[in-house]
């Protein structure tokens, strides 16, 4: 077995996203949590960092040295959402994925190394996702689950392929990885026993009685002399994400770049699990009013986070927010599988863009607004079209030539000198097509059809009438 361990050192970081912040001059951004009485750094940005501010400094420290901080308090459920969802999204490269808590992934790659075209290849592209999706990590490789988190805590990520090489890496680690309670640290720190080399060194016995067996019991877990067994990963039926915010929301601009994000999530959320979705809910939580949600629907199955962007631009164009939102949360209740057409491995379309097209005309005009046409099987030209949801096909009718203009009436010609008039003579240039249906629903027609020009060089569809031998514009060429 080969685990790829990715610890995520800015996940409490990346809950709270820089385009919720207002409009002006760019500050250090912090996340603190509680700590006894007081409030100690947990993450800070690359500007925060550059500055000075480090993990575990105190809140009162950090804002002596400097005085425009962005702070911002963990928030553990919103931490756990993202875990969730980066979880589902890795289940794309194995499906044995785990999740350990509070910021670290666990895949096991060992089985898919030949399908993604070896260890290098595979890692690259499971790095780049981050990337993309902006997180900060550190990876590692190990053939243990607990070693491999380990070495990526520690940022050793020089890869680890054997059994008999664990030792020697893992005795270089400090003590401060593994899960014990606080008084076993302390007691850690009174022995000098400041690495894991020097645990190793120590008869199990021994540290049995001194720590209980969890301490024995995880170093041999990490050097796989005993099981490690865990729980994968079961990916939720439904993508639900919020950002907090310390600002409220007021403009349509700022919503749409927090929706950027949050898409950006879904898209990566579904191409772990090959879906897509045909609605979405944003859902807004205000001060002194009851949520509010703008639903957003696409019209087929995607998974594309540029598409559903551009349906929800269209879709905001005159869309106002109800009051300032104190949070923005996108919820996709009902997942799909993506339709039939040609797709890369990742999901995305490699056909055209009509049905993104009918989705943005949607969004804009309003569903009432885009319809479809197809045929119907009835030669009367009235008949022959019926309105249907836009993008249905329909097969083709075996007739005549017919013009891209049919007329809602067709309109009474005058006759002069034997010929129909419209603008002048009109110059029959076809053979006719007689037309005779419609007994059955009383609404019977009998008709010889022509294709007619006029003097100026305009194409019609004429018919006269078999029955009183009148004339009649039915429809116009292009």
């Amino acid at each position: 077995m080969l685990w790829l361990a990715l610890h995520l050192h800015t996940l409490a970081l990346n809950v709270f996203p820089p385009d919720a912040l207002p409009e002006g001059p760019v500050r250090p951004r912090i996340v603190v949590a509680s700590h006894g009485r007081g409030e100690r750094l947990e993450q800070m940005d690359a500007l925060a960092a550059s500055l000075g501010l480090k993990p575990g400094m105190r809140l009162s420290a950090a804002l002596a040295l400097v005085n425009e901080l962005v702070i911002h308090r963990r928030r553990p459920d919103r931490e756990q959402e993202a875990l969730t969802a980066l979880a589902t999204w890795a289940q794309q490269f194995t499906p044995t994925v785990v999740c350990s808590p509070p910021a670290t992934l666990l895949l096991e790659i060992g089985g898919c190394l030949t399908y993604f075209g070896g260890l290098v290849a595979l890692r690259s592209r499971i790095e780049q996702g981050l990337t993309q999706q902006e997180y900060g990590w550190r990876s590692a490789l190990a053939p243990t689950a607990l070693a491999a988190a380990w070495l990526a805590q520690q940022a050793e990520t020089t890869p680890v392929l054997r059994l008999a090489d664990l030792p020697t890496r893992l005795g270089t680690l400090p003590t401060s990885v593994l899960l014990l309670d606080p008084s076993a640290h302390q007691l850690l720190q009174q022995l000098g026993i400041s690495t894991l080399a020097q645990l190793l060194a120590l008869p199990r016995a021994g540290l049995n009685r001194r720590f209980g067996t969890d301490l024995a019991r995880q170093l041999a877990q990490a050097l796989g002399a005993e099981p490690d067994p865990r729980a994968l990963h079961v990916a939720p039926d439904h993508y639900q994400r919020t950002i907090d915010l310390d600002w409220p929301v007021e403009t349509v601009d700022v919503f749409l770049k927090l929706a950027r994000r949050l898409l950006d999530g879904l898209a990566a959320f579904l191409s772990g699990r090959g879906l897509g979705v045909q609605q979405l809910r944003f859902r807004f939580t205000h001060e002194e009013l009851a949520p509010t949600t703008l639903t957003v629907g696409m019209g087929h199955t995607s998974c594309s986070a540029s598409a559903w962007q551009e349906v929800l631009r269209e879709k905001v164009v005159h869309y106002r927010l109800a009051a300032p939102a104190t949070s923005v949360g996108l919820i996709a209740d009902n997942l799909h599988p993506l339709s039939g057409e040609a797709r890369d491995l990742f999901g995305h379309a490699s056909g055209g863009d009509i049905t993104l097209l009918l989705a943005r005309l949607t969004a804009r005009l309003g569903a009432e607004a885009v319809i479809g046409l197809a045929t119907a099987s009835d030669h009367r030209p009235e008949h022959a079209s019926a309105t249907v949801t836009p993008g249905q096909r329909s097969p083709a009718l075996v007739v005549g030539l017919r013009p891209g203009w049919l007329l809602p009436q067709p309109q009474s010609l005058p006759e002069r000198d034997g010929h129909p008039w419209q603008n002048g003579a009109l110059r029959l240039v076809s053979l006719p097509e007689r037309i005779e249906a419609g007994w059955w629903d009383d609404d019977p027609i009998a008709r010889d059809y022509y294709i007619a020009t006029a003097p100026d060089g305009r194409c019609y569809w004429v018919f006269r009438n078999r029955v009183d031998q009148s004339w009649w514009l039915h429809g116009v060429f292009g």
